[in-house]
């Protein structure tokens, strides 16, 4: 109360409270009880800590303690239902008849509830993500992760051969770069997975985990299944269908969201609803970075999910998301220093059909993938669009318990339309300077087929071989891809694998377009070859990978209306990963992951208004990149985490000279050799803390966390004054940042 708040009116309002609350205290004084205890353990007996154990339709009930311990009292007598909920694990529910004065003892053993993520063949070893029993890493650990903002992508870069090019999310993997991944849900092919994209991805994933429910990832080597990819694919499991009715409220500093979770017919009918609305003022504001724009970055997105389970193997699942997003920012170049501004729409929309048809096992999704936007920076101003339509079907089966076949094609049709102008030189962006006129659409369509067979040859030595052919329209071509690996279980926690596999991916449609007769583009071609050994012990697992890869007819950029087919290149390095515990169920959990990586690309040499071709390092050639994931309990419901991460620089072309346009506004550059110079390595350490409180069915959980607490300012680019004569380091624009927030979990 303010200090000039009447004395006697604050007695009197202290004595109101007191009339109000001691008639309630000494009601439950007399109203009779009953105690509930007992213990939470798995399968194996091993016991199970923060556990949620709780009368149904009440907010009675208590966490279990790091022994599987609890205890609460109730009110609510007669006969009640006690659940036990825990992430990962099948619900547990028993009725019990409470007398008053009972003191009830249950021992309740949940079991790991087991997910199918659709990774039944995946040759090379892959990162899952998830609630599954042989998850990488569960969900909860996912979005607990210090410094990742409850990003897929940014916990995807703490996996080995992921490397850490910048801050944002984009997925470097093994020296190339964001487009040679492909990004999957429910088998619909997310053509635009980044917010606020750029050349290097973007800030963070449009795809929420809390839409997923499982994802693999896999950095090479992977089956014929997937196609159109040089370098890794990530493949996401929208969510399945909700157990029960659960709302989620969350708030933070930059943005709020609304879920809902209702099982409309149990077992039969579910639905998914969610809906997020980002503003970054008060959070820039706050961290002293709002000046850096003109509009903050801003966002929302949206998704409606739904779930018909027609039979007990029959399924139809509807996917529908979309997302809103804007920002100006200033932005200094050589050639224009200005403002950038930047609106982005998209959509994705997805059916998937799941059933068993006799001995096969199929999966087919039809999805339609939007996308539109505007890009203004000085003599850019560009409206690219596409609308792509995807058709694929899968099949498997099994052939007694030594064979398993698999089946599948897909079609796959892309609408672009490019309209505006865009510099005629790269880079050059002055409004006086050369730009090229663009007004033209293109069809793209790719066709794709495949067929694998996993044999069990002995006890020990498992097989797996495969081919896929892709026809592209515009290229006129098709490619055939064989590829195959071994897998020698060496025991029953260990094992090595050997695969081996050509890879294509067909040049975008506007490299197409602007490609000339003389330089057809061909398909690009990269070979893998991988050897890999995994241990999987209790809470300890341990990865070491090697990889070869070779690269050939890799479409190189002269100018922006100049492709070429000549490129090519070789990337080989090793992965090694170590994770141990599990996040909850062990006091301290948290991973290892480290990279070495050595590549070489050919590439384009300008000297002013002309190049060359030289060989250098891959532009994402990071050569040693570390990362460290730590969490810990601290005390009880009180969780601390952090993330550091330690990389070499990335390479860059220095500019040795410059050539006057003889306006005298601008100047071409002259290069010096491909990527012969690096950044200064980059260092950075994010801490978070998590509050944990369950009441009943329902829980909080309320967050902080500061991101480069070190205050690192990492460069990440060099800034030249117009001429060229000087340069600067670009810094990161998040230097030490705060940010916090709450969600809160309602279960009626």
């Amino acid at each position: 109360m303010p200090d000039s708040y009447p004395v006697s009116n604050k007695w009197l309002v202290a004595m109101l409270l007191l009339a109000l609350v001691l008639p309630v205290e000494l009601t439950a004084q007399v109203t009779a009880f009953a105690t509930i205890k007992g213990s939470v353990t798995d399968a194996d007996g091993l016991p199970l800590a923060y556990v949620n154990v709780f009368i149904l339709d009440t907010t009675d009930g208590a966490a279990t303690a790091v022994d599987g311990q609890f205890e609460f009292r109730t009110q609510h007598l007669g006969d009640q239902q006690i659940r036990a909920t825990m992430l990962g694990f099948d619900a547990y529910g028993q009725r019990l008849h409470i007398a008053p004065g009972d003191t009830i003892t249950v021992r309740i053993v949940l079991r790991q509830a087991l997910v199918d993520l659709s990774e039944t063949i995946v040759e090379a070893d892959a990162y899952t993500t998830g609630d599954a029993e042989t998850a990488t890493l569960q969900t909860l650990e996912v979005i607990t992760t210090a410094g990742a903002a409850a990003d897929i992508f940014q916990v995807i870069k703490t996996f080995p051969g992921v490397a850490m090019v910048d801050e944002g999310a984009g997925l470097f993997v093994r020296g190339g770069d964001v487009s040679e991944t492909v990004i999957l849900l429910d088998q619909a092919t997310v053509v635009h997975p980044y917010k606020y994209e750029s050349p290097t991805g973007g800030v963070f994933g449009t795809i929420s985990p809390f839409l997923v429910r499982g994802t693999v990832f896999s950095a090479g080597g992977f089956s014929a299944r997937y196609g159109n990819a040089l370098s890794a694919i990530l493949a996401m499991d929208s969510q399945d269908m909700p157990p029960a009715h659960q709302y989620t409220l969350g708030i933070g500093l930059a943005a709020a969201s609304l879920g809902s979770h209702i099982p409309i017919l149990p077992e039969k009918l579910g639905v998914h609803l969610t809906g997020n609305r980002s503003s970054t003022a008060t959070m820039f504001r706050l961290n002293g970075q709002k000046d850096q724009f003109l509009t903050t970055p801003r966002s929302y997105d949206g998704s409606l999910s739904v779930i018909f389970q027609y039979s007990p193997s029959g399924r139809v699942k509807m996917f529908n998301f979309t997302t809103d997003e804007s920002l100006g920012v200033f932005v200094a170049e050589p050639s224009f220093d200005g403002l950038y501004r930047g609106e982005t729409t998209s959509w994705l929309h997805n059916v998937q059909w799941t059933d068993i048809l006799g001995s096969w096992f199929v999966q087919t999704s039809a999805s339609l993938s939007r996308f539109a936007a505007r890009q203004q920076l000085g003599n850019l101003d560009l409206e690219p669009s596409d609308n792509t339509y995807k058709l694929r079907t899968d099949a498997e089966r099994d052939y007694g318990q030594r064979t398993r076949f698999g089946v599948g094609a897909e079609i796959e049709r892309t609408n672009s339309h490019f309209q505006g102008t865009v510099p005629a030189r790269d880079g050059v962006l002055d409004p006086a300077a050369d730009k090229l006129r663009l007004n033209y659409a293109s069809v793209a369509t790719r066709a794709g087929l495949y067929s694998e067979g996993e044999f069990r040859v002995t006890r020990r030595v498992h097989l797996l071989a495969g081919a896929r052919t892709d026809y592209h329209q515009l290229s006129g071509q098709a490619t055939v891809d064989p590829r195959l690996s071994v897998r020698y279980l060496v025991s029953e926690a260990s094992r090595i694998r050997l695969a081996w596999g050509l890879y294509h991916q067909f040049p975008s449609p506007y490299q197409y377009e602007a490609a000339t007769s003389q330089h057809k583009l061909e398909p690009q071609l990269a070979r893998h070859l991988i050897a890999g050994w995994l241990y999987e012990q209790g809470p300890l697992t341990l990865r070491l990978e090697a990889y070869d890869k070779m690269y050939r007819n890799l479409t190189l950029s002269t100018d922006a209306s100049t492709y070429l087919s000549t490129g090519k290149g070789e990337a080989r390095g090793l992965d090694f990963f170590i994770k141990f515990g599990a996040y909850l169920q062990t006091r301290f959990n948290g991973w290892l992951a480290y990279s070495l990586l050595d590549s070489k690309r050919l590439q384009a040499q300008h000297l002013g208004s002309d190049y060359i071709l030289a060989q250098g390092p891959s532009p994402f050639d990071i050569t040693h990149n570390l990362t460290v994931v730590g969490k810990v309990r601290i005390v009880r419901f009180l969780y601390g985490s952090f993330t550091f991460r330690h990389a070499t620089g990335r390479p860059v072309t220095p500019i040795v000279d410059a050539i006057s346009t003889g306006e005298g506004r601008y100047y071409l550059p002259v290069e010096g050799p491909p990527g012969s110079e690096r950044l200064p390595d980059f260092r950075r350490l994010d801490i978070a803390s998590n509050y944990f409180v369950p009441f009943g069915a329902h829980n909080v959980s309320i967050y902080l966390s500061v991101g480069n607490v070190l205050n690192r300012a990492n460069v990440l680019d060099y800034d030249y004054a117009s001429d060229y004569s000087s340069r600067s380091g670009r810094s990161t624009r998040y230097r030490r940042f705060l940010y916090f927030g709450a969600v809160i979990n309602l279960s009626p």
